[in-house]
């Protein structure tokens, strides 16, 4: 079986990362998240992480695709998404 590729971190994302998972008031999404990327860039495989993490394989993949496509922030937090905005009502 072929050894998975890492991803290549720069300091600062490694950093940035490292500094979210240690942090005990970031939400629980965005900390695996953050774990996701470290581990990987450790050399875990895809289905290593998932298990680790507790997610399935596709949101490990969609979160290296949204680092790899978008950077840091981009895989970290989500976008606003389309829907309807939030309406007061009296």
């Amino acid at each position: 079986m072929a050894k998975a590729q890492p991803l290549i971190l720069p300091d600062d994302d490694r950093e940035y990362f490292e500094s979210i998972v240690r942090t005990r008031t970031m939400q629980a999404q965005i900390v695996s998240r953050a774990r996701i990327l470290l581990l990987k860039a450790d050399g875990e495989s895809v289905d290593a992480i998932a298990e680790k993490v507790g997610l399935n394989r596709n949101s490990v993949l969609l979160c290296l695709k949204k680092y790899k496509n978008g950077g840091a922030e981009n895989a970290i937090f989500d976008t606003p998404g389309r829907g309807r905005n939030a309406e007061i009502t009296d």
